[in-house]
């Protein structure tokens, strides 16, 4: 059995739940406080430390998850890995700064640990399929990629007034997940950024709409537009059916990906295509491929992923922290040419 704890009792608490369930695990402690912290120990019957180094003093443990807030992953890090503990699942973002997320790589490495940053959609199988179909070249070169996250959120919403400023917003909320959604598929280095950014839908000193161009290093480009205040199918969320709290759609694609021998509508997993060269062009009808994928829980399959790492059945995180470090870096760029209405380049 993987022996297991959970520092942060917020986002976390549904890690412990899974990892609590699971066959393989053990959830040995968790740790935070407050009645929440307190009401999910008692739910799980677990041990629960107001103080995490209490907890990695006084337990044996084969890997922690940090779902702590983002400027504390750092020193949670390298407590873990000054307690011996080389197994670390690390919640989204890696952390506060580039700087911070780059120190947290480097600890690891010198430590030899295993780093799996929380990205979870890189768990799910939509995605898990997209980047298989793309290995196999049948897409041919990736030329441009489209991405939308539309939607309309609940009004009460609005009632946190956190969520009227920019830290509460689309960018930092929603457009992390969908940039880092960009990173995977392209499996390509940002190197330019332009955003502009509204807020006129409300009117709050938070940005309701954002589009912004990305530029790769390897030659292709990307346009993503993100908004929470346009009555839309058109994002990923509703459209992949992986959160029971939500509503599911049906009709549509949050990301359509061009290449040179064809398109690939997502999540609604079509691949249009010519079927030769006799019979290529805009003269003639194109190909669809339609792919049935089994629908899962990304979080679910993430944990299980990180559980398998622990006991070495797996050896290669799904998103290392490089890769992470890369998707802070890209949401940073964002913000910055939004507020400044200037083409960033990222280092």
């Amino acid at each position: 059995m993987v022996k297991l704890a959970v520092f942060g009792l917020n986002q976390g608490a549904r890690i412990a739940r899974l990892m609590k369930a699971h066959e393989d695990a053990e959830l040995v402690a968790v740790a935070g406080f407050g009645q929440q912290a307190e009401d999910v120990a008692a739910e799980l019957d677990v041990k629960l430390y107001g103080d995490y180094n209490d907890l990695l003093a006084n337990e044996e443990l084969d890997g922690v998850a940090i779902a702590l807030p983002n400027q504390l992953h750092l020193p949670a890090t390298k407590a873990c890995l000054d307690a011996g503990v080389k197994k670390i699942l690390l919640e989204k973002p890696i952390a506060n700064t580039p700087e911070e997320g780059q120190q947290i790589i480097d600890l690891c490495n010198e430590a030899g640990a295993t780093l799996l940053v929380g990205h979870h959609r890189r768990s799910s199988n939509l995605f898990l399929f997209l980047k298989d179909f793309l290995a196999t070249g049948r897409l041919g070169k990736i030329v441009s990629i489209q991405s939308t996250f539309a939607i309309a959120k609940q009004l009460d919403y609005w009632d946190a007034e956190w969520h009227k400023e920019p830290g509460g917003a689309v960018l930092l909320i929603n457009a992390i997940h969908d940039i880092d959604d960009l990173n995977n598929v392209a499996g390509m280095k940002v190197s330019k950024v332009y955003a502009a950014k509204r807020n006129f839908i409300r009117g709050y000193n938070a940005e309701d709409s954002v589009t912004v161009l990305f530029e790769f290093e390897e030659g292709p480009t990307a346009t993503y537009f993100v908004s929470d205040g346009t009555p839309s199918p058109f994002n990923y969320d509703l459209l992949a059916h992986e959160n029971e709290q939500w509503a599911n759609e049906d009709y549509g694609q949050s990301m359509v990906i061009y290449g040179t021998d064809g398109c690939f509508a997502f999540p609604a997993m079509d691949f249009f295509y010519y079927p030769d060269k006799e019979h290529y062009g805009w003269r003639h009808p194109l190909v669809q491929e339609h792919f049935e994928v089994e629908h899962n829980d990304p979080m679910s399959s993430e944990v299980d992923h990180f559980i398998d790492l622990c006991a070495g059945r797996e050896t290669v995180p799904r998103c290392t922290g490089e890769q992470a470090l890369a998707s802070l870096k890209t949401i940073n760029a964002v913000i910055e040419s939004g507020n400044t209405g200037k083409l960033v380049e990222i280092d």
